[in-house]
């Protein structure tokens, strides 16, 4: 059932007509009708896959500015005690021992309070100089 729905998603994904897009649904209902539970199943599973890449998406995207301004060696082994290497594995989702490496929730926090903690420090620097 998954390999059909990612194939259907791709499909509406590429579709030109509403001719493509009905036909589309017309196959969604024939998985529906074969197994509603394993169909609801799958979907869910596939929009929380699509959530979380959007998700991972919109961290690069917002600190797409804010990295070339600071050193990331420095960041990654101050904050997380890891090297600059680790650190772009994670936020590019790089595939490693098999497996994409992504934040964790924790590491999301750490992300978030050593962003705060820079920008704290550029601010009173800024500040005691006018």
């Amino acid at each position: 059932m998954e390999n059909k729905i990612e194939e259907l998603r791709k499909r509406f994904v590429n579709a030109k007509t509403d001719a493509e897009i009905e036909a589309i649904d017309r196959e969604m209902e024939i998985l529906v009708a074969e197994n509603q539970q394993e169909f609801e199943n799958t979907m869910l599973a596939s929009i929380q896959k699509t959530n979380r890449k959007v998700e991972d998406e919109i961290l690069r995207s917002k600190l797409k500015d804010i990295l070339p301004a600071i050193s990331v060696s420095y960041f990654a082994k101050e904050y997380f005690q890891k090297t600059p290497q680790w650190f772009y594995q994670r936020l590019n989702g790089n595939v490693v021992n098999g497996k994409v490496a992504k934040f964790t929730a924790g590491e999301l926090n750490i992300l978030a309070h050593g962003l705060t903690d820079t920008a704290n420090r550029i601010n009173q620097s800024v500040s005691f100089v006018v």
